[in-house]
């Protein structure tokens, strides 16, 4: 169990529906281990959860067969994205599904999303462009779920502890101070240990409880993952910096942050941001899921 307040843990515990990830992404992720798999395959994996189906075929069709004569086929999809791109698609469609907006709620749900998977295609873009990551052994569509996944705590917070999360938003607001230490200080933990939580029950790969738990202190990371845990805090530092999406952080420094720990002055930093950019409009797919 992960160290949480009493009060959060006992909460947690007592929701009857806590969500699951769909038995579909399980599925998906040991059929891609098959290097014999085809796409008529992972095709039945996924029509066996239909609300993923949907939403997939909804943003496929949107962003790359509009205007076509007849709709595609799950298939069609399937060969036009690729095996791992479809993958990533349906555990993005899953953990959007899994947690549906809420109304009245001063936390923008479609700028929150907009943030991750801007993360996850900066993540990308950091581990490709800088050389002291070059040496890490990382695939984007590794990247891409990391930092898809890395705040999902505060979805639950949101979820689950909407007033009091309210209330650390606008802490975090009010005081210019991280998120973070507003959570701990209303809640008594942080988003990073409620989402770590979260992916011990979702059976999540250590690499992505590291990413999850300590994508703001990568120094505490276990040894063997430090390197993309950095990679993701690097890219979450700036993602907010640029302002893309909305992670609820209202910490007003991270251009200096990242110029301090990473020795990156406004040349390269403008350089990144201008990537990062470029990749986004170049991902269409992914963003429009988000909205």
């Amino acid at each position: 169990m992960m160290e949480l307040p009493p009060d959060i843990r006992s909460r947690l515990q007592s929701l009857e529906k806590l969500p699951t990830l769909p038995v579909v992404i399980e599925n998906l992720g040991r059929a891609l281990k098959d290097p014999e798999v085809d796409a008529d395959q992972i095709a039945r994996i996924i029509e066996d959860d239909p609300a993923i189906m949907a939403r997939i075929m909804k943003v496929v069709y949107s962003v790359y067969f509009q205007g076509a004569k007849a709709p595609p086929t799950l298939k069609a999809a399937i060969v036009r994205l690729g095996f791992q791109a479809v993958s990533n698609l349906a555990m993005s469609a899953a953990v959007f599904s899994t947690f549906p907006p809420k109304n009245n709620t001063v936390f923008d749900r479609s700028a929150f999303w907009r943030h991750c998977i801007a993360t996850g295609i900066a993540a990308e873009c950091v581990h490709n462009e800088l050389s002291r990551f070059a040496g890490l052994d990382l695939s984007p569509d590794v990247l891409h779920v990391c930092g898809l996944l890395h705040d999902i705590g505060k979805i639950i917070f949101e979820q689950y502890f909407h007033d009091r999360f309210v209330e650390a938003l606008e802490l975090s607001k009010t005081r210019e101070m991280s998120l973070s230490a507003a959570e701990s200080r209303v809640l008594g933990t942080d988003h990073t240990r409620v989402g770590a939580w979260l992916g011990r029950k979702w059976n999540l790969s250590e690499q992505l409880l590291e990413v999850v738990r300590w994508h703001h202190s990568p120094q505490n990371a276990a040894p063997e993952y430090q390197g993309v845990v950095s990679v993701c805090y690097l890219a979450n530092l700036l993602v907010n910096a640029a302002g893309q999406g909305d992670s609820g952080n209202a910490y007003p420094r991270y251009a200096r942050k990242i110029e301090h720990e990473f020795d990156l002055d406004a040349k390269n930093l403008l350089y990144l941001n201008n990537l990062i950019q470029t990749k986004m409009e170049q991902t269409p797919l992914m963003m429009a899921l988000s909205a």
